[in-house]
């Protein structure tokens, strides 16, 4: 089975190829190999042997994966406290997949310079500032510069402030609507939706009206309202982002929530997960609470579905204490007014939808209704008072055709436990249904998961929008203005692992597998060395680390307590624990030129192992990732096929270390 590693790139967003593995050699029998005495080979076996199994290896290959690089950052994010700043592979917000390069402790104001190593294929790369609780606040840069500091962030942190809102004491709004559940709870066992008969929504409690504002009233401070198809909206025109904010916006998506897998033209990703894993979601079910002080306001950001058009974005709030006794959150949500905040056909354009194209040019205002509404004029305030839970939801149905017996109609809500009904509906939303619930998706949704998330980056609030039928949560992105408490995430981002994998014979098999070494820079000044595998029967010797374990003085068979011409780790025979070390580091050196001093000396055919030369056949290379390495005799083009495109030109595939085929790569237990 082929799996794809999760490592999100930033230099693959916006494009890249697919790959048919089929077509790949199959894993080498070494018996086949020629039984030369070492001192014999030739250079012309050598590069027959090369060329049989990776083709020409392109001149200029030098195998190095990693650019170097040093950069100064001023630590002025505003953040209550700041604690440290790192530098980073990627956003870290929803993102498993972001690495720390190097790390130092510094408080606010203080300028820090941290050398780095990163994948030579990522074109931006992330300073941070974390505070002490592991709040982060993130500046993308481009490798190579000098200087980076977040003055932009504190500019781009408040936007609409209590002075700026529209002054009205009374909103008129038009008659309801029974919301899509309200009227299929009324079908009762007659429903009915495309000629499926549904049993969901029987007993359900589902009994909500939707309401729009009505026309004919003005506004003043800039807002107006709106009129989109005889749908109004209560909204004023913004300026867009702030100088360099639109790059962090769009690395922060790109990495957390972007619409496909990543080095593919096509494929939908699955997002589910990093959503779950957000602690917001965790925490609340994807509301926010008011802060009685400003204007809660909405932001269009991004459109990314040509269904743009049958999206309409609505809100509910409540305080949880004013729920009666006796009456569950969920059922009592079921019973709340919803009212209309964004007709989403208002914001873009197609060509956008098609894009994805980021925008900030309108700002929605929610007013907060004193009372029951009715139809017709209705106390109301700019400003929610303190403490209000809003939730928010996406009433989808096809231009012109609101009708609850369409299976494209339905209310999709931030609070998972209100899609419950709305999931089971075949054709569309039941497709994103995981598939061992008759959906389609291989760890897709369950019957209560959301379908909007709400996620902080920056210390400014997003929600995102999952609308139909798979787990990409992209549709839809949409920035919460002001009016709502801080919410907090905290992260914790492991450093990036790099792996220096070893071939000890002349005429190799090239399963690099013979010495496996990882590094892991714990902090500034200590890297933890750590041997994971030896897949060789000659007698080998590490040089280059002088601890107690791991030195030039013990054989690496008998580190692992074997015999030589024993395999370990790498074909399920011989298991050992991987053997850990902590070496010393200078600050300001780069752990890719400690890396550097390591070399493997094969005593048995008295030779030095060293990294590969430009042009040279690969008898020693490093990866800087977690890399699952080959199953023993089983050559790295195999498990890596996308390995010899890059031997054979240096510039391209420089990430194949992230596809690899599953049944060929060894898993530590």
């Amino acid at each position: 089975m082929k799996k794809i590693i999760l490592l999100s790139l930033t230099a693959m967003v916006f494009g890249g190829c697919t790959h048919d593995f089929s077509h790949y050699e199959t894993p080498i029998d070494v018996s086949s190999l020629p039984d030369k005495d070492p001192n014999a080979v030739t250079k012309e076996d050598i590069q027959a042997n090369v060329a049989s199994i990776f083709g020409t290896i392109d001149p200029e290959q030098d195998w190095n994966l990693v650019n170097e690089g040093s950069i100064t950052i001023l630590a002025d994010a505003p953040l209550s406290d700041i604690a440290k700043v790192q530098l980073l592979t990627e956003s870290p917000f929803l993102n498993s997949d972001a690495k720390v390069l190097n790390e130092a402790t510094a408080k606010s104001g203080e300028e820090v310079v941290l050398t780095y190593d990163a994948p030579n294929a990522y074109q931006q790369l992330f300073a941070a500032c974390v505070s002490s609780s592991g709040e982060y606040y993130v500046q993308v840069f481009t490798p190579g510069t000098e200087k980076v500091n977040f003055s932009m962030a504190n500019r781009a942190r408040t936007r609409a402030e209590a002075y700026e809102v529209p002054t009205f004491t009374t909103i008129k709004l038009n008659k309801p609507k029974p919301s899509f559940n309200a009227q299929r709870v009324a079908a009762g066992a007659d429903l009915k939706i495309n000629n499926v008969s549904y049993t969901e929504w029987i007993d359900s409690k589902w009994n909500d009206q939707m309401w729009d504002i009505a026309d004919g009233q003005t506004f003043d401070n800039g807002w107006t309202l709106d009129d989109m198809k005889g749908k109004y909206h209560l909204y004023r025109n913004i300026n867009g982002f702030e100088d360099g904010e639109l790059e962090n916006v769009k690395a922060i998506v790109n990495d957390c929530i972007y619409k496909y897998v990543k080095g593919t033209s096509g494929n939908k990703r699955n997002n589910i997960e990093a959503i779950r894993n957000s602690t917001i979601f965790r925490t609340s079910l994807n509301y926010v609470t008011t802060d009685g002080m400003h204007p809660v306001t909405l932001i269009p950001i991004q459109g990314y579905t040509t269904e743009f058009k049958r999206n309409h974005i609505y809100y509910y709030y409540y305080r949880p204490e004013d729920i009666p006794a006796g009456m569950s959150e969920v059922d009592y949500i079921k019973q709340l007014p919803k009212f209309k905040a964004i007709c989403f056909e208002r914001v873009q354009s197609t060509d956008e939808s098609k894009a994805g194209t980021f925008y900030r040019r309108q700002e929605f205002l929610l007013p907060y209704y004193k009372n029951t509404p009715v139809e017709g004029v209705n106390e109301a305030s700019p400003i929610f008072p303190e403490g209000y839970k809003i939730g928010f939801l996406n009433r989808k149905y096809e231009p012109g055709k609101e009708n609850y017996q369409s299976n494209q109609s339905g209310c999709t809500y931030g609070d998972g436990r209100l899609n419950y009904e709305v999931n089971h509906i075949v054709g569309h939303f039941k497709s994103a249904m995981d598939k061992n619930l008759g959906g389609e998706i291989k760890d897709g949704m369950t019957w209560t998961d959301p379908r909007i998330a709400i996620f902080t980056a920056n210390d400014k609030t997003y929600m995102t929008f999952e609308e139909g039928c798979d787990c990409n949560f992209s549709d839809m992105i949409i920035e919460i203005g002001s009016g709502i408490k801080k919410v907090e995430e905290h992260y914790g981002v492991d450093y990036l692992s790099y792996m220096m994998c070893f071939e000890d014979s002349p005429i190799a098999d090239y399963d690099m597998n013979d010495v496996v070494l990882k590094f892991e820079r714990l902090n500034q000044t200590q890297v933890r060395v750590t041997l994971l595998a030896c897949g060789a029967y000659d007698e080998l010797y590490l040089h280059g680390l002088n601890g107690s374990r791991l030195n030039g003085n013990t054989e690496i068979h008998a580190m692992f307590d074997v015999p030589t011409q024993t395999f370990v780790n790498t074909d399920g025979n011989t298991k050992k624990e991987p053997i850990s070390e902590v070496f010393s580091i200078n600050a300001t050196q780069r752990l890719s030129d400690f890396i550097e001093t390591i070399s493997v000396y094969d005593k048995t055919k008295d030779r030095e192992i060293t990294l590969a030369g430009l042009g040279d056949d690969p008898h020693a290379i490093v990866v800087p990732s977690n890399f699952e390495y080959p199953k023993e005799k089983t050559r790295i083009s195999v498990a890596y096929p996308l390995f010899s495109n890059w031997a054979q030109k240096a510039t391209s595939d420089r990430m194949w270390f992230t596809e690899c085929d599953e049944q060929y790569v060894y898993k530590m237990d």
